[in-house]
């Protein structure tokens, strides 16, 4: 399993703007896999026969994800959640070790690296980390480059 993240997790319940929801086969191998990218489970609600009909889990402060049983279409979900400052480096290679399907992380255009996981349903969470060292040159790029109704904050 890969070491907790150095962030703290908001355990508290609280009006989510924004959730995913993800379909599994299999709810406990999902929620034991999503354990080991840094998520914690939050709550799970039983059906009536005991079994549980959603977990809810988290990672950071609205990253919220939920899972529910189902029959997944392969890679027809993705989710990205800012990593926080976590390391994606080590996160990759433990992920990898579990035999987990990673990407990355991969530098993008828009000056992130970025860390794909594919979870055993083919449902996909993207890990996203600002490169520090370019931060200056970024914001100067985006203010000369994108187009649109943003503020750049120095």
């Amino acid at each position: 399993m890969s070491e907790r993240p150095a962030f703290t997790i908001d355990r508290t319940v609280y009006p989510m703007p924004m959730f995913v929801t993800f379909q599994v086969t299999d709810i406990a191998a999902a929620e034991a896999f999503y354990r080991a990218v840094g998520f914690i489970t939050l709550a799970t609600i039983p059906g009536a026969d005991g079994t549980p009909v959603l977990v809810h889990l988290r990672r950071m402060t609205y990253q919220d994800l939920l899972l529910v049983p189902g029959e997944p279409e392969r890679g027809s979900t993705t989710v990205s959640f800012a990593a926080g400052g976590q390391d994606l480096v080590p996160l990759a290679a433990a992920l990898r070790a579990q035999g987990a399907r990673i990407e990355g992380p991969t530098d993008t255009p828009w000056f992130t690296s970025d860390l794909t996981i594919h979870d055993p349903d083919g449902n996909r969470v993207i890990l996203t980390s600002p490169r520090e060292a370019e931060l200056a040159y970024a914001k100067e790029w985006a203010r000369e480059n994108i187009e649109g109704d943003f503020v750049v904050e120095n």
